[in-house]
């Protein structure tokens, strides 16, 4: 009976270390973001333009073109742009030791939950989509391009509101 007992305890002290372990892991961590999140904030922003940008951390054109997104965030006030940038890699703890280095994020970064890849078809990375200000997707390409490209797109969309 005191195997029994004794067994009993660290089971349920092992289970209650556990959870406390899980929430403090993502009171703390990036959020995850699933395909439904995605469609949300697109269809919340009607009249800004959307920015959303697949990428990982172990992915270099990925790591090399933030910095330029970033520069690029800092020329559009918030009533103009939205962007996002979605994490694809396989946990969130790489996302949240990227997050915590030296680059000073200032638009929202998510990790990806299971169903983004199928629901945008993500093949290859970094993939940027760009939505007008109705909503409508009107520039998907995979592969990393300059800020300044951005850019001028975003500013003729926003002429065109």
């Amino acid at each position: 009976m005191k195997v029994y007992m004794k067994t009993s305890i660290l089971l349920v002290l092992l289970l209650v270390l556990s959870v406390g372990c899980k929430k403090a892991e993502t009171a703390e961590g990036v959020d995850t973001i699933n395909a439904q999140g995605i469609q949300d904030i697109i269809a919340k922003n009607k009249g800004k333009v959307i920015l959303v940008n697949f990428w990982a951390t172990w992915c270099p054109p990925c790591r090399a073109e933030i910095p330029e997104l970033i520069e690029l965030r800092k020329n559009f006030s918030d009533d103009e742009l939205v962007m996002i940038g979605v994490s694809v890699d396989e946990s969130s703890d790489l996302v949240n030791d990227f997050m915590h280095s030296d680059i000073e994020f200032n638009y929202p970064v998510y990790f990806a939950a299971d169903d983004v890849g199928g629901a945008f078809r993500i093949q290859s990375i970094p993939r940027t989509m760009l939505y007008d200000t109705a909503g409508k997707r009107v520039f998907d390409k995979e592969g990393s391009y300059p800020g300044a490209m951005f850019e001028r797109y975003i500013k003729k969309m926003l002429k065109d509101r």
